[in-house]
Order: C-alpha cells, then sequence, then structure tokens
C-alpha cells in the first residue's frame, strides 16, 4: 500500500464518506489512478465503493476513545496485569507501551514497591506511576490528541538510544506466522522502534486479538520472546506461537 492509498484511508477516518472528485483534487492525479486506489483498498477490506464515492468499512484507527477502552475486557487485562509484573525483577529496565493493558500493568507495578526505571511515551502510565518509588522516564515528542501520549521524530530518536531489559507492548491483531498489527498508523513505527531496543519483547493482549490482522503490521512475529494473555486464547493459535519458540502465559 502507497502513502497515497494510506492518506485515502486517513480521509475515510475524518470522513465516513468521501467522493471520488474530492480524493482526485487532493491527490491531483488521474481518475483512473484515483479508482485503481479504491479497487485495491476495497479488496483488502478497508472500504466500500458506493456511486461517486466511498465509505469506511469500518473504523480504521481509533473506535473508541482512551477511557471507553480502558473499560473493555476489564478482567482479563487486569489478570494479565497481575501475572505479567511477575517477570520483572528488581533494578530493571522496562518500557511500557502506551495502550489500556499496559496502564493496568503500571498499576500493579506501583503495589509491588520495587526499584526499577519505567520508560513509557504514555502520559497516563507515567501519571500511574507518580509518586511512586520507580524511576519514571518520559519519552520526549509531540503530544497527540486522541490518545495522552507522545509520538513524533523526537519521541523515535530519544527511543533509538534508550536500551531495556524488557519490553511490554500491546496489539490489536496478533498472527503466529505473521506478526503483530496495530489499528493505529501514527504510532505503528514508534511499537516498531519499540521492539527493536529490548532484550525480552512481551506482548500482552487479551484473546480477542489473536489471529486478527489489523491496519498496519509493525512487528514481525520472530521478535516476541514472550505472549501474555487470558485463558480464553484460541488454542491454536496458543499452540502455533509456541511452536516458533515463543513463551505463552495463560493469566
Amino acid at each position: 500500500m502507497n502513502i497515497r492509498q494510506t492518506k485515502i484511508l486517513e480521509l475515510l477516518e475524518s470522513n465516513e464518506r468521501v467522493s471520488i472528485a474530492d480524493i482526485r483534487e487532493t491527490f491531483d492525479v488521474s481518475e483512473m489512478t484515483i479508482r485503481r486506489d479504491l479497487a485495491l483498498l476495497e479488496q483488502l477490506g478497508y472500504l466500500t465503493r458506493t456511486h461517486g464515492g466511498v465509505v469506511a468499512r469500518n473504523r480504521l484507527f481509533l473506535e473508541n476513545s482512551f477511557p471507553q477502552r480502558e473499560k473493555e475486557h476489564i478482567a482479563e487485562k487486569k489478570a494479565i496485569a497481575r501475572r505479567a509484573v511477575q517477570i520483572v525483577q528488581p533494578g530493571e529496565n522496562v518500557i511500557l507501551d502506551t495502550g489500556t493493558t499496559t496502564l493496568y500493568i503500571a498499576r500493579e507495578l506501583v503495589k509491588l514497591d520495587m526499584a526499577l526505571t519505567v520508560a513509557t511515551t504514555s502520559l497516563a502510565v507515567a501519571s500511574a506511576l507518580f509518586n511512586s518509588s520507580i524511576d519514571v522516564l518520559i519519552f520526549g515528542g509531540f503530544l497527540r490528541r486522541e490518545i495522552p501520549d507522545l509520538m513524533g521524530p523526537l519521541t523515535e530518536k530519544n527511543l533509538a538510544e534508550f536500551h531495556a531489559h524488557k519490553l511490554f507492548i500491546g496489539c490489536d491483531g496478533i498472527i503466529a506466522g505473521d506478526g503483530l498489527y496495530t489499528s493505529d498508523l501514527n504510532i505503528s513505527q514508534i511499537e516498531g522502534k519499540m521492539a527493536k531496543s529490548a532484550d525480552r519483547v512481551i506482548v500482552v493482549t487479551d484473546s480477542s486479538k489473536f489471529g486478527k490482522k489489523s491496519f498496519v503490521r509493525y512487528a514481525d512475529i520472530g521478535l516476541v520472546h514472550t505472549v501474555v494473555t487470558d485463558t480464553k486464547a484460541d488454542r491454536g493459535e496458543v499452540r502455533a506461537l509456541e511452536r516458533r519458540g515463543i513463551e505463552v502465559i495463560l493469566a
């Protein structure tokens, strides 16, 4: 998928319906080129073509606000968080990804009263760790409007210079024979760099994300060392992960 096709999807995120005329005007290309783009995007399942335009087949990036997503699969996320913190050792450098499951992990880490350094792009995670015994490093960057976290070139530069013993990272889709997916194009680059900066990559995600693809593939499954999920996880996917040498912990 090229840059223009990605930009078309971003237009659809802001407008439920976009006309072909508007797309042509935005990108200054021929109608034939636009129709080829739309045919591909429809084939991939992102949109449906209508008379003179297109409509989004689903919300591509942020289907729900951060507070709403925090309240989804609460029992599973809490169980995952309680089990995930058992992996952490005193004195380690840990990265917590942005997301609601890692927010629950931050809350559990505070209870341990353990000497740690936790680095994050998430202001929500940093807030949860405030006034605890944990040293908190916030990667700099631009503040996003939709979600309380940071992004941009400065964030990526800081990540490249940081080494972590462990990374706890979420996803919107995980496929054993493929990789990790996110629905948010804005943070895919950052998540990819996080996955390369840690000695041990630990994916924390509820079972609803198993066997699913999302908008952007941000990491190869070969980068993953451990997956912590709930007991409802698809057994076929679990076995497929284990065959690839990935530890799967059911919480």
